[in-house]
């Protein structure tokens, strides 16, 4: 049985418990549950590991099969939606459900579509319509969860007052980082799918300003992945919208240096986001290059997620010609 079947016989093994239990056994299985498969507790405090401690998230964010991955997915996502649903109180397990509908979006519904040739563009834009979907969805959990911390702080940042939102971030904490990032994924990625619709322009300082103090709180939090999203952040925004050429740069180089190249997001970004935009061919395949060069093994844990950003980056260099014109 390999680690992905794994989980989803763990997680139908609690089903068959929840369903002929006494009521306080069920109370007491589903919260035990909740932190185990969520890896933070009902206070969205994170659990500490022992070295013989299972991380049952692993078995998919450690798995090779791509295919596998993405096949099972969808279910894992509706299980821990059943699971919220049984247990809305516990902010670990909203926080997964929240990131776990972000990474689907990013990774399963968006990426896909943008391969798509020009004659599917009905089916790409259908694709980016789920995307978007999941992506709020994703964000909304996670500001249910910062929200049941910070009385008020879903109201302010997602309303057009800027000291509002300022006086909301200043009181975040760091136990409240993997919630901020997450909330911003999901924000940004719909934003960057929809970037001129009311709804986010009204309010797109907000997820800067998160994030921006997610990094002081954590600059080392996942990998320089915070760093890696106000990067693509500062760089492609107009300046009327937030962006900041220089500080995206700055951001860039605290990704790099966080991640010490052993992750290819960084790497991609700067590609995207900066190569493209100034004609910079020659950077933009080194960068993909090096992007390519990551190892998936010296990070087990985030190996599945290496992989797919190399196909990215893979498919981006395939499709050179597409970005860089020669006349």
């Amino acid at each position: 049985m390999n680690g992905v079947k794994k989980s989803a016989f763990f997680v139908f093994c609690f089903f068959l418990v929840f369903f002929t239990s006494c009521a306080t056994v069920k109370s007491i299985a589903i919260d035990s549950v909740s932190t185990t498969i969520a890896g933070a507790d009902r206070k969205g405090m994170p659990v500490r590991k022992g070295k013989s401690d299972s991380d049952a998230l692993a078995a998919v964010t450690g798995e090779t099969d791509v295919t596998l991955v993405s096949d099972f997915f969808p279910t894992a996502l509706e299980l821990y939606e059943i699971m919220h649903r049984s247990n809305p109180n516990h902010i670990g397990l909203t926080v997964m459900t929240g990131s776990l509908n972000v990474m689907y979006a990013n990774v399963f519904v968006q990426n896909p579509a943008e391969s798509l040739p020009n004659e599917e563009f009905d089916k790409q834009h259908a694709e980016y319509e789920r995307a978007a979907l999941h992506y709020l969805r994703g964000r909304d959990y996670c500001l249910e969860a910062l929200e049941s911390r910070h009385k008020g702080f879903r109201a302010a940042v997602l309303g057009p007052d800027r000291a509002a939102v300022d006086a909301a971030v200043a009181k975040l904490d760091r136990n409240d980082v993997s919630a901020a990032y997450w909330a911003c994924a999901g924000w940004l990625g719909a934003f960057s799918l929809d970037p001129l619709a009311p709804d986010f322009l009204e309010n797109i300082h907000s997820p800067v300003a998160i994030l921006e103090k997610a990094a002081a709180l954590a600059p080392d939090y996942s990998s320089g992945s915070v760093w890696d999203m106000l990067c693509a952040f500062y760089v492609s925004a107009p300046s009327d919208f937030g962006g900041d050429y220089n500080r995206g740069l700055y951001c860039y180089e605290q990704a790099l240096r966080v991640s010490g190249g052993k992750t290819p997001g960084p790497y991609i970004t700067y590609a995207e986001s900066v190569c493209i935009p100034t004609g910079d061919e020659k950077g933009f395949e080194e960068s993909l290059n090096k992007a390519l060069a990551v190892n998936p093994d010296d990070e087990p844990s985030s190996r599945l997620m290496t992989i797919i950003a190399q196909r990215k980056a893979k498919y981006l260099l395939e499709h050179k010609s597409d970005y860089f014109l020669h006349w």
